[in-house]
């Protein structure tokens, strides 16, 4: 009998002429990407951009980038940065978008799918280490790219930048947790241990390389001879990648780039209120229970924005109607979109979501929530008006404009303040009404797209407090990394004897995050991707803004923007407040502040 040998690759590569056609030629032969990676060699992520349609050409090496990346690591100042920065912006090996989000160290606009979990797993699969390895490493070193630099043996540095690109830009379309574990897992084994730190990074959306994107935006006006105002300007109208990618058609094509009806802007946004930050008179404004709408209007053609630019006019009618009755002709108008009832009363956030996040619901549904929910707008800005932009206008002349061009009954309202005295008046005020706060803003103010900013500062109460049990410790993320970074509240029943979860708190100090990482590793009882289970031993007091219903926690209830007043020593597990006393504060919330008409 005659034992016929299979071909190796290279003979598949010489026979049909390509590494692409040989990788073709085995998919069709019944191979899967896996068994082509196992019996071939050839890397799972380079089979699936060939199955995508998708040949990597460039030669650019992925290690030469990862050269500026340790470049801009050892470089203290911003000024230092933003001068490599424009060097590697003006390399010609590589087309401008590449570089623009290389730099940003954010490949795609999409969600990439993987979080540390992902990237864990990945580590596994590439360097053979346990995943009780991997997760002592973390807890030492406090970060993913580090834990990778640390597992992977030195190699000769074989990867292109499109490669690694392409390769990471596929993610979002593989369904399969699987599939994107090989993917991943296949980079890490071909790459060097410094390259491996990068692609960690970038897959996590942090390059930790201590720059913002402000110093991306000058650091390609610098390399392209332009203005970085004007870059900036064209970021703020087009995105942050399609400004930047302008730059190189120089000053002229920028100074095009004008604000206008159907073009979302990405919002202003506001701090939490310091006393030190307000500088009076201020405008102060009743902050509602809604979501953040942006209305532009051209004619009879309307856009509604919500904050992450998803087209909302097909779902909010009502709105598009209330937007037919400007006083204008063109306009972009910031404002927050509230639930009411049939008297015209203010609903809670909860009730507004049944309208605003109706997906796959059929044309009756939706008409039954329309009519059992209606909606309504309250604007507070206005940043084009009839041909001209007002962005750069102080509030106090932005203000004129809104109030001519929206009725009045779709006015937000405020009251403009000339001490701290008459501040809390207003604020007191709001409270009464049963709203969420207020905001204070800054007279004088621009508006600045895009930006968090002191000039606009959110003021809103605690409500009661709720005494509970940390039972879980998740793992952190970027500077959290390592440490336990959040944590999984719960109350107890005490007729069954069981606890019940409530929400999630993080943004604790780091003194606190240490104290409670000592008494995490002595109390686990198991883990699981996202962190530890522990012994209920540790009593908190906390607050939150509100309680919502929901099925994400077992209780049926979740505290919104939950924080930790202190911890409660002096309390017993048995101790803690109820799922009944939870329940209790759910229904008194709104009786004790009940929304008003406004």
């Amino acid at each position: 009998m005659t034992i016929v040998k299979p071909p190796t690759f290279e003979e598949l590569v010489q026979k049909y002429g390509s590494v692409k056609a040989a990788v073709q030629y085995l998919l069709e032969s019944g191979f899967t990407p896996e068994q082509i990676e196992w019996k071939m060699g050839v890397p799972y992520y380079l089979t699936r951009l060939f199955m995508a349609g998708r040949q990597p050409t460039n030669p650019a090496t992925f290690s030469s980038v990862v050269k500026v990346y340790e470049r801009l690591a050892v470089l203290r100042s911003k000024k230092g940065k933003e001068t490599e920065l424009a060097n590697f912006f003006q390399r010609q090996d590589l087309n401008l978008e590449v570089k623009t989000r290389l730099a940003l160290g954010s490949l795609t606009d999409e969600s990439l799918k993987v979080g540390p979990g992902t990237v864990e797993k990945a580590l596994c699969l590439a360097t053979g280490a346990a995943v009780r390895e991997v997760r002592k490493l973390l807890l030492d070193y406090g970060e993913h790219g580090e834990v990778a630099f640390l597992l992977k043996e030195p190699r000769e540095a074989r990867l292109r930048v499109e490669e690694v690109y392409e390769a990471i830009r596929l993610l979002p379309k593989i369904v399969k947790i699987t599939e994107r574990n090989l993917l991943v897992s296949s980079l890490l084994r071909i790459s060097t241990p410094e390259e491996a730190k990068y692609i960690v990074r970038l897959l996590l959306g942090d390059l930790k390389l201590g720059y913002y994107q402000r110093t991306v935006i000058r650091a390609a006006a610098k390399a392209y001879k332009v203005s970085p105002e004007l870059v900036e300007s064209a970021c703020a109208i087009m995105g942050l990648t399609e400004g930047i990618l302008l730059a190189p058609a120089g000053e002229l094509a920028l100074s095009t780039v004008k604000l206008r009806p159907g073009q979302f802007l990405k919002p202003m946004l506001a701090h939490l209120y310091e006393p030190d930050k307000v500088e009076y008179p201020v405008r102060a404004e009743f902050k509602l229970d809604g979501s953040r709408l942006q209305i532009h209007r051209w004619g009879t053609q309307v856009w509604l924005f919500s904050r992450r630019a998803i087209q909302k006019s097909e779902t909010l009618p009502e709105v598009v109607d209330i937007a037919g009755k400007f006083n204008v002709h063109r306009c972009i108008v910031d404002s927050e979109v509230v639930a009411i009832d049939e008297k015209g009363r203010f609903l809670p956030f909860q009730l507004l979501l049944e309208r605003t996040v109706p997906r796959g619901l059929s044309e009756e549904e939706l008409k039954r929530r329309r009519e059992k929910i209606g909606l309504t707008i309250r604007a507070f800005d206005i940043l084009y008006l009839n041909g001209r932009e007002l962005t750069n206008l102080p509030l106090s002349e932005r203000r004129k404009y809104l109030l001519e061009a929206v009725p009045a009954e779709y006015l937000v309202e405020g009251r403009d303040c000339e001490s701290e005295v008459a501040l809390m008046k207003f604020y007191e005020e709001a409270l009464a009404r049963g709203l969420e706060g207020i905001v204070v803003k800054n007279l004088n103010s621009s508006y600045e797209a895009g930006q968090r900013t002191y000039t606009w500062l959110k003021l809103k109460p605690e409500r009661d407090t709720i005494d509970c049990a940390i039972v879980k410790a998740l793992y952190g993320r970027g500077k959290r990394a390592g440490l336990y970074s959040s944590f999984l509240l719960a109350v107890r029943d005490p007729a069954e004897k069981r606890l019940y979860t409530i929400g999630r708190v993080s943004n604790l100090p780091e003194d606190t995050m240490e104290a409670l990482r000592d008494i995490v590793e002595k109390t686990r009882v198991s883990v699981d991707e996202e962190g530890v289970f522990v012994k209920p031993s540790v009593v908190v007091e906390a607050t939150y803004q509100e309680i919502q219903e929901t099925e994400e926690y077992t209780s049926g209830y979740a505290l919104r923007v939950p924080k930790i007043v202190r911890f409660r020593p002096d309390k017993k597990i048995e101790e803690i407040d109820s799922v009944e006393r939870l329940h209790k504060l759910y229904e008194m919330q709104y009786e004790r502040h009940p929304f008003q008409s406004l």
